[in-house]
C-alpha cells in the first residue's frame, strides 16, 4: 500500500508525495485515502469540485479543489511524479 509524506499539501512547494505506488491507480487510491484521512469521507467530510494536472518542467502534481463540509473551499497538491504514467 502507497504511502504518503507528511507535507500538507498547502501549495507546489508543501504537496505531499505520494510513496511506494507501484501504479496510477495505487496512487491516486492514496490520494483519496489521505483526504479521508483528513477530510472525512467523500459526500460526507469533503466533495472533489475539481482535479487537474499540474506540470512545472520537472516534477506532475495532481491538483484536488476541494469543498469541505462547512463550505470551506481547498485546494491540494500532491506530487505524482512517482507513479505518473504506470
Amino acid at each position: 500500500m502507497a504511502g504518503y509524506s507528511g507535507k500538507d499539501g498547502s501549495s507546489i512547494k508543501n504537496a505531499i508525495k505520494i510513496l511506494g505506488a507501484r501504479d496510477e491507480i495505487e496512487g491516486i487510491r492514496a490520494e483519496y485515502q489521505w483526504l479521508a484521512e483528513k477530510f472525512g469521507e467523500q459526500g460526507k467530510g469533503f466533495t472533489l469540485e475539481m482535479q487537474s494536472l499540474v506540470d512545472d518542467g520537472r516534477r506532475k502534481y495532481d491538483r484536488m479543489d476541494i469543498m469541505l463540509a462547512d463550505g470551506t473551499r481547498k485546494t491540494i497538491y500532491f506530487d505524482i511524479t512517482d507513479f505518473f504514467g504506470k
